[in-house]
C-alpha cells in the first residue's frame, strides 16, 4: 500500500470511518493544501463537476475498495473501523490529521463546499453546482489567452491531475499525443485513460503514432550525444516522410488554436516532440512555440 493511500484511510478514520464522497474530496483537498508543502503534496486536484477533484485519489480509492479496505458508494466507509489507520502514519502526520479534524469537522455538505470555493476559486471554474452555492455571485474566470499557439508538454514529472492543470491554465484545447506506443505504467497516461480524463474537463485528445519513435531505438540513451544521434536519425527518416501528419497538426492548430504535443520526457530537449514542434514552426513560421 502506498503511503498516500494510508493517509486517505487515516483521514477517513479520523472522521469516524464514513464520509459522503464529496465531503471526503474536499477534506482531502484541504489537508493537502494546508498540511503539506508545495511540491510534496500526496495528491493534486483539478477543477471538476463539484469543484476540486483528484483523479489519482479516485483510482486509489477504487484500489482500496478492491482490497477490501473500504466501500465506495454514495458514502466512503471503512470496512474495519476498529483498525487504527492513523497509527500507520509517521508522528508528524498523525498530529496533523488529528488537529485538522478538530478544526474542519464543523464544515459539512454545502458549508464545506462554500468554504473551499471561497478560498480556492480556481477550482470552481467547471463546477456544475456553483450557482446553487453562490446564487448571486459571479463565477471566477481564468485570465487566459486565446492566441494561436503550439505547446509541448511531457508527463514524466507530473501526476495526471497536475498535468491536466497545466493544460487548463494554458487554455489548451487539444492534446496531440505523438507516442508510437501510447501506454504507460503511470496512472492516467495510457491512451484510453488519458483521453477519458482530459476530455472530462473539455480538452480534446488525438494520438498520431506515426510521428513516434520505436521503443527499441530508445535503448541505451545515456548522454545528450546519444539523444542527438537518435533525433538526427529521426528527422532524416520518420519526420522527413511525415508531411501528411505534420499538415494534419497544422490544420488542428487552425481549428483549435491552442494545441499541445505530448510525450513522456519532462525535458523537451530529450524528447522527439521538440523536433516535431520545430518542423511545424519551419512549415508555418508565424507559429508561436512554447514548452511547458
Amino acid at each position: 500500500m502506498f503511503y498516500r493511500q494510508k493517509l486517505m484511510l487515516a483521514l477517513l478514520n479520523a472522521f469516524g470511518g464514513e464520509l459522503e464522497r464529496t465531503d471526503f474530496q474536499k477534506y482531502l483537498f484541504l489537508y493537502t493544501q494546508i498540511c503539506q508543502p508545495d511540491g510534496k503534496r500526496d495528491y493534486d486536484f483539478v477543477p471538476y463537476k463539484y469543484g476540486c477533484f483528484s483523479f489519482q485519489s479516485y483510482a486509489d480509492l477504487r484500489n482500496l475498495e478492491a482490497s477490501n479496505y473500504l466501500t465506495y458508494s454514495e458514502n466512503l466507509k471503512l470496512t474495519d473501523n476498529d483498525t487504527d489507520y492513523i497509527s500507520l502514519l509517521d508522528a508528524n502526520d498523525r498530529n496533523k490529521i488529528v488537529k485538522f479534524k478538530e478544526i474542519y469537522s464543523k464544515y459539512k455538505g454545502d458549508d464545506l463546499i462554500r468554504y473551499v470555493y471561497e478560498r480556492y476559486p480556481y477550482y470552481t471554474i467547471n463546477s456544475e453546482i456553483y450557482n446553487r452555492i453562490f446564487p448571486t455571485q459571479d463565477r471566477y474566470t481564468l485570465d487566459v489567452s486565446n492566441e494561436k499557439r503550439l505547446f509541448t508538454i511531457g508527463y514524466e514529472a507530473n501526476s495526471v491531475d497536475a498535468y491536466i492543470n497545466k493544460l487548463i491554465k494554458n487554455n489548451i484545447k487539444l492534446v496531440c499525443d505523438v507516442r508510437r506506443n501510447p501506454i504507460s505504467r503511470k496512472y492516467g497516461f495510457s491512451k484510453s485513460s488519458m483521453q477519458n480524463l482530459i476530455e472530462r474537463v473539455g480538452i480534446k485528445y488525438i494520438n498520431i503514432p506515426q510521428l513516434g519513435i520505436e521503443s527499441e531505438q530508445r535503448i541505451e540513451l545515456n548522454t545528450m550525444a546519444d539523444y542527438e544521434k537518435l533525433f538526427s536519425h529521426y528527422e532524416k527518416t520518420t519526420l522527413a516522410h511525415s508531411e501528411l501528419y505534420l499538415n494534419k497538426i497544422l490544420n488542428l492548430i487552425k481549428e483549435y488554436r491552442r494545441v499541445a504535443l505530448t510525450c513522456f520526457e519532462a525535458d523537451y530537449h530529450m524528447c522527439h516532440r521538440a523536433r516535431v514542434a520545430n518542423a511545424l514552426v519551419k512549415m508555418q513560421k508565424a507559429l508561436v512555440l512554447e514548452h511547458i
